[in-house]
């Protein structure tokens, strides 16, 4: 399929599945390849069109992908180009571009924090340029041992290679490369046309480096929902959305006293071990974390557009099965290393939060409040008294359907109206729900002493699963 100059490349049509292998080829992992423009532009004044057009360009691949067919429009003799950015975040050291003429192709990818140390970076050509921003330049009339991309290079058939140091940001410089395979390399005119357009491809790249790390930041320490709503503008005390969602609150069991007893490296490795499993599950199931609170997890499914909860409640609910899986597969490991297991206890519930900013004047928080939230803290903190890792609201019970044979065994259903608790059992067991039922009534009668408990099963409770 290809992709006419004048329509926009269309990023979400992928040429192949990305290569998430870390490759000899410049110290990067490929995130994904996509069909290019694929033919020349020509126009002139690429100069102006990156100021004029740059900033409009919601992705760097797309806007570099275009700049390189003006180029070749011009009748610069491109054959490969690359863009490298450095970037913050937790599994990035940097991002890029790499364009194919030939191919017509572009890829996107990621430069791996391991790469500072690797043997390609090291005999990298651009080494220099992305520490210090000396440009480099090697005409290719010869194997280059010192430089093995070079070589490569070469090898298929391009014969002059340039790089250009950017505005540096992060300590380092962003890099463009340009090759081409034309016979005896570029000329001193085309070196300095792609000279020429440096100052405005900066200011560009440096305007997407900043806001694709904005986005990094605060989708790591915010939430991607949460985030799109504080790049919105979403900023102050007073502004809140009310939002339907499945809220799942994740606790560990003894984190007070394993903190006490394990050194300080220990109980770090152990929470990470345990969010990781958690954290997978629930982006997995379309959810999102909203905050780590200490060995605490909170986490929001929304609902429909119409109010609709079964959807969510399914993503939920299996995202507590998968979360579980994972941490047993998790806790094997750890017990083979003669590590501490981790152990905890999820409670689900549903209903209407508001979803918005909390916090001082000058410092915020982005969160979900409301009694839905109240209701499903203390559901989890039931799964101590209960013996039981997932619990859920007679709420979500009423609206989940049927749960898989995959699923947890034991739920309870907790009102959120009377405060009473009906634990259901698998139907091959139903001895276990009296039982179960009996301590269920004794724990809320503690938050409401009040109210009679008992055995007996009420208007607000659910039939066996």
């Amino acid at each position: 399929m290809s992709i006419t100059p004048d329509v926009p490349m269309d990023l979400t049509m992928p040429q192949g599945p990305a290569d998430t292998t870390t490759s000899d080829d410049e110290f990067v992992r490929t995130e994904g390849a996509y069909i290019s423009l694929g033919a020349p532009i020509p126009g002139g004044q690429v100069a102006h069109w990156l100021l004029r057009e740059g900033p409009r360009f919601e992705s760097f691949v797309e806007m570099f992908d275009e700049l390189c067919w003006r180029l070749v429009g011009d009748g610069l003799p491109l054959r490969r180009a690359t863009l490298h950015m450095g970037t913050l975040h937790p599994q990035a050291r940097g991002m890029g571009a790499r364009w194919m003429r030939d191919e017509k192709v572009i890829e996107e990818y990621r430069i791996v924090y391991a790469s500072a140390a690797s043997d390609e970076y090291l005999r990298s050509p651009i080494r220099r340029t992305i520490e210090r921003g000396t440009p480099f330049r090697r005409r290719l009339t010869q194997d280059i041992p010192e430089y093995p991309l070079l070589s490569k290079l070469r090898n298929f058939g391009a014969t002059d290679y340039f790089a250009l140091a950017l505005n540096r940001t992060f300590r380092r410089f962003p890099v463009v490369t340009w090759a081409t395979d034309k016979p005896g390399g570029f000329t001193d005119a085309e070196i300095a046309a792609l000279e020429e357009i440096n100052p405005a491809l900066a200011a560009i790249v440096a305007a997407s480096a900043i806001r694709r790390i904005t986005e990094n930041l605060l989708d790591t320490y915010v939430g991607p929902q949460a985030g799109r709503r504080v790049l919105a503008g979403q900023i102050q005390r007073i502004k809140g959305e009310r939002l339907h969602a499945v809220i799942m609150i994740t606790d560990m069991r003894d984190f007070t006293a394993l903190s006490d007893r394990l050194p300080g490296d220990e109980v770090i490795e152990l929470l990470d071990d345990y969010f990781d499993a958690i954290v997978t599950s629930v982006e997995a199931r379309k959810g999102e974390i909203l905050k780590f609170m200490g060995d605490g997890v909170l986490s929001i499914f929304p609902a429909a557009d119409d109010g609709d909860f079964s959807e969510a409640s399914v993503q939920a609910i299996e995202a507590a099965r998968e979360g579980l899986e994972r941490l047993a597969t998790v806790n094997k490991a750890r017990r083979a290393a003669g590590l501490t297991e981790v152990r905890i206890g999820i409670g689900l519930h549903l209903g209407e939060v508001i979803f918005g900013n909390v916090g001082a004047a000058h410092r915020l928080d982005f969160t979900v409040i409301g009694p839905a939230v109240n209701l499903a803290s203390r559901i989890e903190g039931l799964t101590k008294q209960l013996l039981s890792p997932i619990l859920v609201s007679s709420a979500f019970a009423r609206v989940c359907p049927r749960p898989s044979s995959r699923s947890a065994s034991m739920w309870c259903a907790v009102s959120s109206s009377r405060k009473r608790c009906s634990v259901f059992p698998n139907r091959s067991d139903p001895s276990r729900g009296r039982v179960f039922v009996t301590e269920a009534w004794n724990v809320m009668a503690a938050f409401h002493p009040s109210e009679p408990f008992g055995t007996r099963s009420g208007e607000d409770s659910f039939g066996a699963l």
